[in-house]
């Protein structure tokens, strides 16, 4: 066969590879077999994309003797990145255009990917990638050389679609490990533009000087962050319901996110249009999901039982009686000082608990006797819980003393620190206690929030008799 002969062209402003060879039906069907090649009817010929993966396809189908460019190299084996700069607010930016995402080995944790803006749902798809981070500068984005961004990548993008200047290799890990959350959080801000970085700020300031709680303000700041991040071309002031309804969408979709962290994006946008930007309320219409009526998990009275004999350590055995016997949430217990404690009143004074609101909580006096030996033998300075080096029990410590009881009593699984709560408010509906003053014990704004205990109360259930029992006592029919 006569020489198949290859020469560089520009086609729609894209470097392709020209093919000519005498037209033959086998030659023709052997081209055909090559991924991406095209036919131009004004060139009259067909072209291939100018990388290294069209060389090689060439090689093989044709065969690299009957391969003829003189005038070409395989040196410039990839396709390059292409951005043009555009001015945005008085300074110039750049974004990505082409046919395909190109992504660069950046180094042996990091992938620079080049994504043209205009495809419709490729940027969005990018942002669903674990530990990804946008890069103005470049107008690309750094991905974690890890397997699971190549399964994304090819699960919602297709690898049709994208041109690697390396080969994947086989012993990178599986996931992105990340780092610290406060690391995360500082890289977070540094990848904004002035103007967003300056609207965190200021929406850091009004939670501040409207004394709401830490964790409202980290759960704000993540949020918002998150919504510039989604759109970092968008001036804050710019980002409206519609905005906002198309980002919960994507994280529904993509991150498949529960209903309560749906109320939080839209409480920390809230907070921001209406406290910040100073937008009226009518103006902002983001229609909010139904919530769940999850009944809450508990655990029988047998149950807790078992659990607090469990810990060998007296502190282990004290932390989860105070939790039960009292119905405390997490940072209640750890925020409980010495002198809160009344053993003549029998009483715990709980100090600014959920919605910073003080009250008492009753002291159990099966409690009292286990506070002496436990004062004298880890002898607390301030904090009724401490560490071991002093200052106050961490959150986090509370956590795995539950875990490691629940685990060697053998209960329920699933129950959680919280579970305790849940448990005591249920026990004492099934006493017999007044829903109001169990309203009153466990700090409950609304008492519709005591009541959802009346469904799971035992005793609500025993007057309910099962069709099948009724029928086998009756003796119409044995099974």
């Amino acid at each position: 066969m006569k020489k198949v002969k290859l020469s560089k062209i520009e086609h729609r402003k894209e470097q392709r590879i020209k093919v000519q060879f005498e037209k033959q039906a086998d030659l023709i069907t052997k081209i055909k077999t090559i991924y991406g090649r095209r036919w131009s009817k004004t060139k009259n010929c067909w072209h291939l994309p100018y990388s290294k993966d069209s060389f090689d396809a060439l090689k093989v189908v044709f065969g690299e003797s009957n391969l003829e460019y003189p005038k070409m190299t395989e040196q410039v084996q990839f396709e390059k990145p292409q951005t043009v700069e555009y001015q945005f607010n008085n300074e110039f930016r750049k974004k990505t255009i082409g046919s395909k995402i190109i992504v660069k080995k950046k180094n042996k944790k990091w992938l620079e990917t080049f994504v043209p803006y205009d495809k419709k749902g490729w940027i969005e798809t990018i942002r669903i990638v674990d530990g990804r981070r946008w890069n103005p500068e470049t107008a690309s984005w750094f991905l974690p050389n890890v397997k699971a961004t190549f399964r994304y990548l090819k699960k919602y993008i297709g690898l049709e679609h994208i041109k690697f200047n390396f080969k994947i290799e086989k012993d990178i890990p599986d996931y992105f490990s990340g780092k610290s959350k406060e690391e995360q959080n500082k890289n977070s801000l540094k990848l904004l533009t002035m103007e967003q970085q300056e609207a965190i700020i200021k929406l850091e300031e009004k939670i501040i000087l409207k004394r709401y709680s830490k964790s409202t303000l980290k759960s704000y700041r993540h949020h918002l962050t998150s919504i510039f991040r989604f759109y970092p071309q968008l001036l804050p002031s710019k980002i409206g319901n519609e905005e906002i309804r198309k980002y919960l969408l994507h994280l529904i979709r993509f991150k498949n996110i529960a209903e309560a962290t749906q109320s939080q994006v839209i409480n920390a946008y809230k907070f921001f249009a209406e406290v910040v930007l100073k937008k009226p309320k009518e103006s902002i219409k983001i229609s909010r999901p139904k919530k769940p009526k999850k009944l809450p998990n508990i655990l029988s009275q047998e149950e807790v039982i078992k659990l607090i004999k469990t810990p060998k350590n007296i502190k282990h055995r004290l932390i989860l009686m105070l939790i039960y016997s009292c119905g405390l949430r997490l940072n209640e217990v750890v925020n409980i000082r010495i002198k809160d404690v009344n053993e003549q009143r029998s009483n715990i004074f709980i100090r600014a608990g959920k919605g910073k609101k003080d009250r008492f909580v009753t002291l159990a006096s099966s409690l009292i006797p286990y506070l002496k030996p436990y004062k004298k033998q880890f002898n607390p300075v301030y904090w009724l819980l401490e560490g071991v080096g002093g200052g106050q029990y961490s959150k986090s410590s509370v956590q795995k003393v539950l875990r490691k009881a629940v685990e060697d009593a053998k209960v329920n699984p699933y129950a959680t620190v919280h579970t305790l709560r849940h448990s005591y408010a249920t026990h004492c509906v099934e006493n017999g206690f007044s829903l109001a003053l169990i309203q009153k014990s466990l700090g409950h704004n609304s008492l519709k929030t005591t009541e959802r205990y009346l469904h799971i109360s035992n005793n609500a259930m025993k007057h309910l008799k099962s069709p099948l029992d009724i029928i086998q006592e009756k003796g119409k029919d044995n099974l």
